[in-house]
């Protein structure tokens, strides 16, 4: 297929494996998106893509990668987990999951432990797992307490923003970071 001109050349892939561009092609009114890719079988894409990458129609435009969707953006907030600082516990510090069963696993142990003043286990203290197994060990139904409503708040949080960007406002996830003191 003959063209004539070739246009806005900008990488799009992070591996610089192709590269959109505007061609002329002969027969038609206007320039058309076209897409030039390294390893094209057909001949005239495989010649605008090595042309547009020599250089022989101008610098090729950064590869910039497209913005990640609300629900995207929710799921790596809620993927990055609850990170847990504690200056009177340090052995509670480290990063436990809010997925959707690991909150309605806390919101259990917190909702047993408001009805019955302890435990679900009847001890004096809880293990819990972090989000790589570990098993952390509350001593204390108040630490317990504090570290769900921290988890409930960072995923409501997440939730909220998620609702506003489907929404078209503007919203920022909140920090994932909460302190157990």
């Amino acid at each position: 297929m003959n063209y004539t001109t070739v246009t806005n050349p900008v990488y799009g892939s992070a591996d610089g494996s192709c590269i959109a561009c505007m061609v002329q092609f002969d027969g038609f009114a206007e320039p058309v998106q076209f897409l030039a890719v390294r390893d094209d079988p057909v001949q005239h894409g495989a010649e605008i893509f090595a042309d547009l990458a020599a250089g022989k129609y101008g610098p090729v435009g950064a590869y910039v990668a497209p913005a990640l969707t609300p629900e995207q953006q929710y799921a790596a907030a809620i993927s990055a987990g609850l990170s847990v600082r504690s200056s009177s516990v340090p052995a509670l510090e480290g990063t436990y999951g809010v997925s959707a069963e690991d909150v309605s696993n806390i919101a259990a142990e917190a909702q047993f432990i408001s009805t019955y003043s302890e435990f679900t286990n009847g001890q004096s203290s809880f293990a819990w797992p972090d989000a790589g197994g570990d098993l952390r060990t509350f001593t204390s139904t108040a630490s317990f307490m504090a570290f769900a409503k921290g988890a409930a708040q960072y995923v409501s949080g997440c939730r909220q923003a998620l609702n506003a960007l489907r929404s078209g406002a503007e919203a920022v996830f909140p920090s994932n970071v909460v302190d157990l003191g």
